[in-house]
């Protein structure tokens, strides 16, 4: 298939980039999409909350009171979980968060989302991208003014990782720099525009395997 392709100042090129069905158009799996999202955010998860039970918290050990003739409940210590700076019963632990998914399935996720995104015409192919040294941050805002995203969530796919973009765009809210090896169908997703820079089409997992 083959679909337009801008410059950097958003001028719609005479020539026509030819990129793969297999990826930009193909039937969007959306039950895929959602199971490889939901494995995505629980491996995010740190897994780092804990609270102390009743042998980790400080006090003293000795019975606070004997069983009889006191009219009180019988009890053994002050650091069980029913008094003030006791233990917690049951609370939570430090635990690993981590589910697997096989490669073809995430491929076919970010396949997916891609399709997904090229339906809605989220989409903009650019030629190159130059910038020189000087007022970065106002080339990166004129680079959104041109295709009118100003203000919107955007992805913008390179071909490899260049300080200098990251520089460009550092300073401007909702904008990411991502090499195109490194997508995944949640971060497709989460970005309103995706700018894809031509030649990071050839890195895109399983791309050139495909005819």
């Amino acid at each position: 298939m083959k679909t337009d392709l801008y410059s950097q100042k958003g001028v719609k090129s005479t020539k026509k980039i030819d990129i793969k069905d297999e990826i930009f158009k193909r039937e969007v799996n959306r039950s895929l999409i959602e199971q490889y999202i939901y494995i995505h955010l629980v491996n995010t998860r740190q897994g780092t909350r804990s609270t102390k039970g009743r042998g980790e918290v400080s006090g003293t050990g000795k019975k606070p009171w004997k069983n009889n003739k006191v009219a009180k409940a019988r009890t053994g210590s002050l650091r069980t979980n029913i008094f003030r700076g006791g233990g917690v019963s049951h609370g939570p632990k430090p635990m690993m968060f981590e589910l697997s998914m096989p490669i073809k399935m995430r491929r076919g996720a970010l396949y997916s989302a891609l399709s997904s995104k090229m339906n809605d015409k989220d989409i903009i192919f650019i030629d190159s991208l130059k910038f020189e040294n000087e007022k970065l941050t106002k080339q990166g805002l004129d680079l959104l003014s041109a295709f009118k995203i100003n203000g919107i969530k955007t992805l913008i796919i390179t071909d490899k990782k260049d300080e200098k973009f990251i520089n460009v765009f550092s300073n401007i809210e909702n904008v990411k720099i991502l090499s195109s090896n490194y997508i995944n169908a949640y971060d497709i997703l989460n970005y309103r525009k995706i700018l894809f820079l031509k030649d990071s089409l050839d890195l895109i997992p399983g791309y050139t395997n495909l005819k």
